[in-house]
């Protein structure tokens, strides 16, 4: 006759041993094939990913021990409570044990599947290598974000100080450096340039992520915000509820609800090959957006066109040259940036005497 309470503390003791090594092994596998992006992204990720880690390794421990001697420590007590249990207190312990670890086994096994669909796509070698300090550009990464600032001076050697910024939102699990080769030359045209590092790559996760930069730079005049794919998403929600932002730019993107501000410059950028933001998603969500919204289809770009980082499952067939493709949509959105500061008046012409 088996021991009360045998059967559920050898069925935990196993599912923790399976779901303990794969905890195990996500975080050695992220850190192998990912730790590039995941230490230059948010922290978030390397947190989460440390802790799967070592809460895998204490449930292997857990789970081993519980089979070893599991059943000796039920009949005999321990050091604490030495005498020998009775059938219901056996009963009792293995309720309790059972309540504690289905909680705590679906909260693993959700930090589990979310840190496997979160793995990071990394930035490629063009983007890293634009994200460097050269050229009259100064590159600071921050803890959440990155930003590319513009030094260029003036004839008497001081610094001109950019008055319009764009704030850039990158797409679900897309590594934010992979945005660095398509934005640093609006940081060139003299506009400061920061991009988000969203938690477990995900923009949605931290909402007002954008006003902590806000705040930061008090200097700027102008701000737009823009972003790509889920990014965007998140880059016209922020815009529609805070009215310091006068531009919107969407790289294969549109907003999840109506927007309610029409005095939001926005320019929507598509691309005409995208198989995760279709050219008919694009045109269903025109209703959603101002109606003095500039619309730019870049020929053959599908999605993976609006940063470096590899090909995307799910994307369209490419066609054309992604160079020139990229330049389309760098053009347009540097026009955005120029089109939110308002034109200088006009000179009074002096009377003639």
């Amino acid at each position: 006759m088996s021991q009360p309470g045998a059967p559920s503390r050898i069925a935990l003791a196993l599912t923790w041993l399976v779901l303990g090594s794969g905890m195990v092994a996500v975080a050695v596998w992220l850190g192998w094939t990912r730790w590039q992006p995941i230490l230059n992204g948010h922290p978030a990720t390397l947190v989460a990913g440390i802790a799967c880690g070592l809460l895998g390794f204490v449930a292997v421990a857990w789970a081993i021990a519980t089979l070893a001697i599991g059943a000796r420590l039920d009949r005999g007590g321990d050091p604490d409570h030495p005498a020998r249990r009775t059938p219901d207190q056996i009963r009792r312990r293995a309720r309790i044990r059972l309540i504690l670890a289905i909680p705590a086994l679906v909260v693993c096994g959700t930090l589990v599947a979310a840190l496997v669909y979160a793995r990071p796509l990394p930035a490629t070698t063009v983007a890293t290598t634009a994200l460097r300090t050269q050229d009259n550009i100064q590159v600071i990464e921050r803890l959440s974000w990155y930003e590319m600032t513009p030094t260029k001076q003036d004839k008497t050697g001081r610094v001109i100080k950019p008055t319009v910024a764009l704030l850039f939102s990158p797409g679900a699990r897309v590594d934010p450096r992979a945005y660095a080769h398509i934005l640093r030359p609006l940081a060139d045209a003299g506009y400061l340039v920061a991009v988000l590092k969203e938690p477990l790559g995900f923009a949605l996760l931290d909402p007002d992520h954008a006003a902590t930069v806000v705040k930061l730079h008090p200097e700027i005049e102008h701000w737009a915000v823009g972003g790509h794919s889920l990014g965007g998403v998140s880059a016209a929600s922020f815009a529609d509820t805070h009215p310091e932002v006068g531009g919107l730019v969407l790289f294969g993107a549109y907003p999840a609800a109506a927007m309610t501000r029409t005095d939001l410059r926005v320019t929507s950028i598509s691309g005409s090959q995208d198989g995760l933001t279709t050219p008919a998603d694009i045109a269903a969500s025109k209703s959603k957006l101002p109606p003095t919204t500039t619309y730019v289809e870049v020929p053959g770009a599908v999605h993976s066109w609006f940063g470096d980082y590899g090909d995307q499952p799910g994307d369209g067939i490419p066609a054309g040259d992604r160079v020139a493709g990229q330049a389309e949509i760098t053009k347009a959105t540097q026009a955005l940036l120029a089109s939110l500061v308002p034109p200088p008046p006009p000179k009074k012409k002096k009377k003639k005497k």
